[in-house]
């Protein structure tokens, strides 16, 4: 049985890589959705980082080795996919839906949306952990 697929795979072929990629996207999303920027209470505002860099050593300093993998194995243009779990842990963390003005304005350069500071942060991590090795 051939499928109508372009690439004349067979479609139970087609369906495995379709899982394996499902599988991947759950599990990064899992392992990152679990990070302690997500279970912790939000910071008080008196606690919260004012700059990138001590934002990324925080969040460094709680990821587990498992998760700083998946996110150094993670090619750059696909870190969107952490938006959503780990990004919302840190827009939620870091006071970036709260007020933290400071931190939007040192990731963007200028005010921007929380959505795009915590992009910059998740940037800079994989930054910091591409530059471990």
């Amino acid at each position: 049985f051939r499928s109508n697929i372009s690439n004349g795979q067979p479609f139970s072929s087609t369906l495995a890589s379709m899982k394996k990629i499902i599988l991947s996207i759950l599990v990064s999303t899992f392992i990152l959705g679990t990070s302690s920027a997500q279970e912790e209470k939000p910071l008080e505002s008196d606690k919260w980082p004012i700059t990138v860099k001590a934002t990324v050593v925080d969040l460094l300093s709680t990821m587990s080795a498992e998760s700083k993998e998946t996110v150094r194995k993670t090619k750059k243009d696909a870190l969107i996919k952490f938006h959503h779990g780990w990004g919302t842990g840190i827009r939620n963390h870091y006071g970036l839906w709260r007020g933290n003005i400071a931190l939007i304005e040192d990731a963007c350069g200028k005010p921007c949306h929380p959505d795009d500071a915590s992009m910059v942060i998740i940037e800079a991590v994989w930054k910091a952990l591409k530059d471990e090795r």
